[in-house]
């Protein structure tokens, strides 16, 4: 499971954040910037992101054409899109599927796609900071601070990567703290990979981590047990073999 039963809080008075953050989001759905574009309807980039999805079908052999282009020769090729994973525009297409006939029908259902991945990121950032800050009214605070940010009420409506992107950052982070408290190398694999589906960013998320992690583990000073070998060159490979037996190689 992405978040383990345990850690949701079973005791009235720890509820009471969550039931909190929970109530929040809605009024972050209904008066946030995103709400105009759930009225308004098309922009650009709601159009394009909408389009590729679309066009993620067998007809189209699974390309994610955005553009059209007409050669001097009169002939029209197509330019697939390629920036980032297909998981996101895979899921955009599985909820605008059943309405192929309205195309309304077709932004209320993808906009409302970007909300869930939305509060399910701050899910994670509200779990993620219990764990860090063990205090779950802090948590929640500094949750609502951060996601009211205007950034977030402007694209969590906006059909496109940004909360694909924001949701896999959180479920990475999720991972990390999961395994530095935890060690649970297996959680994080899983995390990082479902990330990954659904975009790139989270590789300078990980990179930190990694750094930082290799970086403590070279900076530990091993037991007088651990080396054993004298000389420069036995230390330094008793040094390696420690350092490749850690955790963040497993």
């Amino acid at each position: 499971m992405l978040l383990r039963l345990r850690a949701w809080p079973t005791d009235a008075a720890a509820l009471l954040p969550l039931l909190l953050l929970l109530l929040a989001l809605p009024a972050v759905f209904i008066f946030g910037e995103g709400r105009s574009y759930l009225m308004r309807g098309y922009d650009s980039s709601s159009a394009s992101s909408l389009t590729q999805a679309a066009n993620l079908s067998p007809q189209h052999n699974f390309l994610l054409f955005h553009r059209q282009l007409l050669g001097i020769d009169g002939r029209l090729t197509y330019e697939p899109y390629n920036r980032y994973p297909i998981g996101g525009y895979a899921l955009i297409r599985l909820v605008i599927l059943p309405f192929d006939n309205s195309l309304m029908a077709q932004i209320y259902a993808a906009r409302l796609l970007m909300l869930a991945f939305f509060a399910a990121a701050v899910i994670l950032a509200y779990q993620s900071l219990c764990r860090l800050v063990e205090n779950r009214w802090v948590a929640v605070g500094a949750t609502l601070l951060a996601f009211s940010a205007c950034p977030f009420l402007y694209y969590n409506a906006i059909i496109g990567e940004v909360m694909f992107h924001l949701f896999g950052i959180m479920l990475t982070f999720h991972g990390m703290v999961v395994f530095v408290h935890e060690g649970r190398f297996r959680q994080l694999l899983v995390k990082t990979g479902v990330a990954l589906m659904l975009g790139w960013h989270v590789y300078a998320l990980l990179l930190v981590f990694i750094l930082l992690g290799l970086g403590q583990e070279l900076l530990r000073r091993p037991s007088p047990a651990a080396i054993t070998d004298s000389g420069p060159a036995a230390r330094l490979k008793q040094l390696a073999g420690i350092f490749l037996r850690s955790r963040y190689f497993h």
